[in-house]
């Protein structure tokens, strides 16, 4: 059994209430909600969260809510209790800010756990463009010849001194887990690197264990501003695919 976890919760600095803006006549988890739901191979998908707000939102659309505590901090410690009631073998988190979300890219994501069952963790990654290198809001991931991430950062990699094709990407919000080895993952103290980059896959890579990075072709634009509620919207609008999909979403029922 696989599920969708999307933690979310209110407290945001540089987008007050971004959960709940309003995208297209939609919240903005609620697109998130739906298009996971598309998924192919995927069981369920619920909401995490400690905010009474989203909770009757989600549920007034008919999805499905786990109230967690409001002291986390990250991502992977809200999952990993919300994954305490549900007992599915493997858990994949996507962040609540990625309304244009392909839900083929889970199904990708969900592939090599699947096919090898010491696989812990895969990681989906996305094509990194120019201008997101010197942005730090971007996590760049730093994969080695088979595809596997073998650091993350949010600066600027490599230092090119001579011109060449790299194999860096930018890391999305979403990750697939074992769930057992999401537990151990998030009782573990935590680790320099991850303090450091405030970036907490470094935890599993900073106690040896291996990230398989999933190249995705698919460029989403996630939302960390108020002003991206306009771009998203336009891409709903003028891009193909994501027009289909925005049909899609708005028809879907919960299930």
């Amino acid at each position: 059994m696989i599920t969708v976890v999307i933690p979310v919760r209110m407290a945001s600095t540089r987008f007050p209430d971004k959960p709940l803006a309003m995208i297209a006549g939609l919240p903005m988890v609620e697109h998130v909600r739906r298009r996971a739901q598309l998924a192919h191979g995927v069981d369920s998908v619920v909401v995490a969260t400690c905010d009474e707000s989203i909770r009757k939102a989600v549920e007034f659309f008919g999805g499905s809510v786990v109230m967690t505590s409001d002291a986390h901090q990250r991502g992977t410690d809200r999952v990993c209790e919300a994954m305490g009631s549900l007992k599915d073998e493997v858990v994949v988190m996507v962040q609540g800010d990625e309304p244009m979300l392909i839900p083929d890219t889970i199904s990708q994501l969900i592939t090599p756990l699947r096919a090898a069952a010491s696989l812990l963790t895969a990681n989906l990654l996305s094509t990194l463009e120019a201008s997101d290198l010197p942005n730090a809001d971007v996590v760049k991931a730093v994969c080695d010849q088979s595809g596997n991430v073998i650091y993350l950062t949010r600066s600027p990699v490599p230092t090119f001194r001579r011109e060449s094709v790299v194999p860096v990407h930018k890391q999305t919000g979403i990750i697939a887990f074992r769930t057992e080895f999401l537990r151990r993952m998030v009782a573990m103290p935590e680790t320099p690197l991850e303090h450091a980059e405030s970036v907490d896959m470094l935890r599993a890579l900073e106690n040896g264990v291996r990230i398989a990075g999933v190249l995705t072709p698919h460029n989403t634009i996630g939302v960390d501003r108020p002003a991206d509620v306009a771009l998203v919207e336009a891409a709903l609008r003028d891009d193909p695919t994501q027009r289909a999909l925005h049909r899609q979403v708005m028809d879907r029922k919960a299930r």
